[in-house]
């Protein structure tokens, strides 16, 4: 699980829209029972579970002509193989739902879609794509606090293409937002974020309060997987001050809740991070 996978998100992008849970009406379709079944598999951690799940959800969705939570499902297949570092299979759903989005004048569902489109390409390193993705994201009149979660896909596009934030002030912004609503989801995310800059920085010092706030919203989140990122950051940190102990303990943490389908590094390899990590 490399660095740019275990960041995020995202909760993100299917945070700010769609969400990975199937509808919240009445279980009367095939579809909402296949989506709700998968949501479970994907809070468990179970990635190509939840995968077989929500492409079954999206077919009988489309069978019955439920065209928004068709395309709804195929964001969330997208999500789920970000999860597992598939950055291009997300990549290719997405836009798929993007797509179907628009058709149906979802213009929420399209603009999320596009924020996590953009953070799929930067993690494949495509800059050019990831700008155009996140033009695409925004939009007039937008919700309340929509320009916050923006913010933060933006963040997480220039941490991929440049190992660094453009505008900090308003990812700090982000935060403060999401404390008040105790978004815990999201405050994960955006502490996971402000860590891998400090990280980048060679600041572990630094980054390791940001890891232990990331792992308490975490705890208090429903997306308990998310942990394993942070605490294989904490387990080279560790290892990288001469603690072999504390790193191996928090590797084996590490270890214990990765997502199911993501290949976690062997301890040997994050211990050798320990020469670009921490100055």
């Amino acid at each position: 699980m490399n660095t740019n996978t275990i960041a995020l998100i995202l909760t993100f992008l299917v945070l700010i829209g769609s969400g990975c849970a199937g509808s919240k009406s009445a279980r009367t379709h095939p579809d909402d029972i296949y989506g709700a079944r998968a949501y479970r598999y994907f809070l468990d951690g179970d990635m190509p579970a939840a995968v077989d799940l929500y492409k079954r959800a999206y077919a009988s969705a489309r069978k019955a002509d439920r065209g928004v939570l068709a395309a709804r499902y195929l964001s969330n297949i997208g999500r789920a193989f970000y999860e597992m570092g598939a950055a291009d299979s997300a990549s290719a759903y997405s836009v798929k739902a993007y797509g179907e989005f628009i058709m149906f004048s979802d213009s929420l569902g399209a603009s999320s879609a596009a924020a996590f489109l953009a953070i799929c390409r930067a993690s494949s390193g495509d800059g050019e794509q990831a700008r155009k993705w996140l033009l695409a994201a925004s939009r007039p009149n937008a919700p309340k606090g929509r320009a916050h979660y923006l913010a933060v896909a933006k963040g997480m596009v220039d941490y991929r293409l440049s190992s660094a934030i453009d505008n900090e002030s308003a990812v700090d912004a982000a935060l403060a937002y999401c404390k008040k609503r105790q978004d815990h989801p999201m405050l994960s995310t955006i502490y996971i974020l402000k860590a891998d800059v400090e990280l980048a920085k060679g600041n572990c010092a630094a980054a390791s309060p940001y890891l232990d706030s990331a792992l308490n919203s975490i705890g208090k989140s429903r997306e308990k997987y998310k942990g394993s990122g942070a605490l294989l950051k904490l387990s080279a940190i560790k290892l990288c001050a001469g603690d072999a102990r504390a790193g191996k303990h928090y590797y084996e943490r590490a270890v214990d809740c990765a997502p199911k389908g993501a290949a976690v590094p062997a301890l040997e390899e994050v211990s050798a991070r320990c020469e670009r990590l921490c100055r």
